[in-house]
């Protein structure tokens, strides 16, 4: 893959810490920074028991809202699947009290939304860099500061180890689960994350959930480690990737430039992602992927958050 634009990047980053600047990021009022209203998690339930959790980052930088949705059914023998919802405050905020009753008639799972402690759907600046993977130069050099729209990234392994050995435990200190129904689900960035976990850490999760995953961040990043990857690892891994491919309306332009081969032309995020599902298919994963003609990006947070919700309900 070219790495016209990784090598661009890197040295922007080098830059902007030589100068001693900050990256800004887009002025407010873009995705992410609608406030919050009230969410089923603020009112009584007969079915699910809310609690709420707040965590720091170690560097102290990122502050977590952990909401975990425990069913009040008594758990089946072996524990209740747990689906940990990426965007936490987005989630919560899609989520109907008809979720939470067409969950109650089947297998309920504990609902275990990761946010941040913030008032709006998502803390921008600190989802760029909790869900987007470390990248390589050109060099083969860790880039230090991968920046893309104005904020720097590459921290995926740094938010997975504070999920691995502090949320995860949390929950299990609350709720008796099954580890092996432990079920991850991400929209947009929170898809690239999903993905990312799975081609570097798949043993984390028994199943995963990707909604219209942003492969297209820097300039393909994630679409370089599934090329890396060896697929026999996700062997027996049920993985769902569904992506709205609603056309674009042509008078709006592109946000982000795509990725591109080494002869220069340009890569389809959207065909990456689906060779993706069909080499994880080989390598013996059990993998569904969908294609949603009616709906955009945006509108893929809930198509795809009431997937993983059924998903979650099954043996």
């Amino acid at each position: 893959m070219s790495k016209r634009r990784t090598l661009a990047s890197s040295l922007l980053g080098c830059l902007l810490l030589a100068a001693g600047a900050q990256a800004q990021p887009p002025a407010p009022g873009g995705p992410g920074t609608q406030l919050v209203g009230e969410t089923v998690a603020d009112r009584p339930s007969a079915l699910y028991r809310f609690e709420r959790h707040l965590m720091d980052s170690a560097d102290g930088k990122r502050h977590y809202r952990i909401e975990i949705a425990i069913p009040r059914t008594p758990p089946p023998a072996g524990g209740y699947a747990a689906l940990y919802m990426l965007d936490g405050n987005a989630a919560m905020d899609t989520l109907t009290d008809a979720d939470l009753a067409r969950l109650a008639r089947t297998r309920p799972p504990v609902l275990v939304a990761v946010g941040y402690d913030v008032p709006t759907r998502n803390d921008v600046v600190a989802r760029a860099y909790d869900y987007t993977p470390p990248v390589r130069g050109a060099d083969g050099k860790l880039v230090e500061t991968p920046i893309v729209r104005g904020r720097p990234g590459g921290g995926a392994d740094v938010f997975l180890q504070l999920i691995v050995s502090r949320v995860k435990p949390l929950v299990g200190a609350r709720a008796r689960v099954d580890p092996k129904r432990a079920y991850l689900w991400g929209h947009s960035y929170g898809g690239l994350f999903t993905l990312h976990t799975l081609y570097t850490q798949p043993d984390t999760f028994a199943r995963y959930i990707a909604g219209d995953p942003s492969a297209w961040w820097h300039d393909g990043a994630l679409i370089d480690e599934w090329r890396a990857f060896d697929a026999r690892r996700a062997a027996g891994k049920r993985v769902a990737i569904l992506v709205g491919t609603k056309p674009r309306d042509p008078a709006r332009p592109a946000p982000n430039p795509p990725p591109a081969h080494d002869d220069g032309a340009d890569i389809d995020p959207r065909k990456a992602v689906r060779e993706m599902a069909e080499g994880l298919r080989r390598g013996g994963a059990d993998v569904d992927y969908e294609a949603f003609p009616q709906y955009g990006h945006g509108d893929m947070i809930r198509v795809s958050l009431e997937r993983a919700l059924e998903i979650a309900t099954q043996p």
